[in-house]
């Protein structure tokens, strides 16, 4: 059965039931029609949106922020905790199928089900979600190894077979001796 077809059984299953609610009780009837008032509005505005993007063709260019994100990067702000398919696909601008090919090309699993609240559907499980990658850091921290300076300012210290020595560097003519006494 097509999609559509089943989404016309559904709303017309969901109809009946509407009007048996109405029937029984007259007052819930400002609800249910605010309800669907709520949904083909939406309905409207969505499918007004699209037609815009439409007829605007290549002359919209995407956002600044959306140009450069990469997929991890949509996949992270998209999660909640999960992330449908679906979601993924309207946020990159991609058919469902070419959404799964690009995240099936990345090694990112797509599973049959993922929950997000009360909805479950096909998409990204949050532990298959790739990490963001770490941001380059100023400079590199390097240990301190032996025969390297210590962080102390002015004093160094060598280790010999009787124990250490410590050079005071402001005073290059003294050294202090701790042996094994």
């Amino acid at each position: 059965m097509s999609d559509r077809a089943a989404r016309a059984i559904l709303a017309a299953v969901a109809l009946m039931a509407s009007w048996g609610l109405v029937a029984a009780f007259p007052e819930i009837a400002y609800v249910i029609v605010g309800i669907l008032g709520t949904c083909l509005w939406q309905r409207v505005v969505t499918w007004l949106g699209r037609r815009r993007s439409t007829e605007a063709g290549a002359d919209v260019a995407p956002a600044a922020d959306e140009k450069h994100e990469t997929v991890p990067e949509a996949l992270h702000r998209l999660a909640g905790p999960h992330v449908f398919l679906a979601d993924f696909a309207t946020a990159r601008g991609l058919s469902k199928e070419a959404a799964r090919a690009v995240l099936e090309a990345l090694d990112i699993r797509v599973r049959r089900a993922v929950r997000n609240g009360d909805d479950t559907g096909v998409g990204v499980h949050r532990d298959d979600i790739p990490p963001l990658p770490r941001p380059p850091s100023a400079t590199p921290a390097e240990g301190v190894d032996q025969g390297q300076p210590t962080n102390q300012p002015g004093v160094r210290i060598e280790r010999t077979e009787g124990g250490l020595i410590i050079y005071d560097l402001a005073d290059t003519h003294r050294h202090h001796t701790v042996g094994d006494h």
